[in-house]
């Protein structure tokens, strides 16, 4: 039980560290079709993947530190 609240919060403190290192905004295109005001807000802001992969950075970096900890032990 302890192994697990363990890598949960590794996981979420490793997780919202690599998420601080995505850019809010991502980078503009050549295209000017991001420059139109007639584009909605929500296309502007896509933080599907850079949650998806931080998150699984954070998981993969935490269970290697669980695993590192319970072999010291």
């Amino acid at each position: 039980m302890q192994t697990l609240v363990t890598l949960f919060i590794f996981t979420i403190c490793y997780g919202l560290l690599f998420l601080s290192f995505f850019p809010v905004k991502p980078l503009k295109r050549i295209s000017d079709f991001t420059h139109k005001t007639k584009n909605a807000m929500y296309k502007q802001y896509d933080l599907t993947w850079p949650y998806f992969f931080s998150f699984l950075g954070g998981y993969l970096l935490a269970s290697m530190m669980v695993y590192i900890i319970q072999d010291s032990i």
